[in-house]
């Protein structure tokens, strides 16, 4: 079986019409939360042996920030098949590609994240509130295309709380 962790990135800069949305970056608030949240994580447990995140500038800083934290050495890639916009049949093609990854770490956006939750929990039209810099954990069950159980949701105020 496979675990997943579907990260949405931190708090990043407001949109900007001068400026492409890939462009935008973490915030100063954001980089910190996400050190921090990073640390509560590694103090979970969380190891995954794959980060994968969306060549998003948010999503690129926040996975820097979550290999530092977890002490992640492993491979790491970059793939917009979970920007913002894309779709669980994306998403499953990539899962696909890694699937002899144990545990792998996927950061990416909303409402990308927010509905790979849900379809892969098999509730198609599920949309969870999926705040900055939450994680959700998912026990893949079956592996093509992937389905699984919601094993744990944790928004920032959860992670972050003393």
């Amino acid at each position: 079986m496979n675990t997943i962790y579907l990260v949405r990135h931190g708090i990043a800069e407001d949109t900007n019409l001068l400026r492409p949305d890939s462009e935008r970056v973490l915030t100063p608030e954001g980089i910190a939360k996400m050190h921090l949240i990073g640390k509560r994580l590694h103090k979970m447990g969380i190891k995954p042996h794959l980060i994968i995140s969306s060549p998003y500038k948010r999503a690129v800083q926040t996975a820097d920030i979550l290999v530092e934290e977890l002490g992640y050495t492993g491979e790491r890639f970059q793939d917009n098949r979970i920007t913002p916009s894309a779709r669980y049949e994306a998403f499953s093609a990539l899962f696909q590609e890694y699937k002899s990854f144990r545990e792998i770490m996927f950061v990416t956006h909303d409402p990308c994240v927010s509905f790979l939750t849900g379809q892969i929990c098999g509730a198609t039209n599920y949309n969870i509130d999926f705040k900055k810099g939450a994680v959700a954990c998912i026990g893949i069950g079956r592996q093509s295309p992937p389905a699984g159980t919601l094993l744990w949701y944790a928004p920032p105020k959860i992670l972050l709380a003393e």
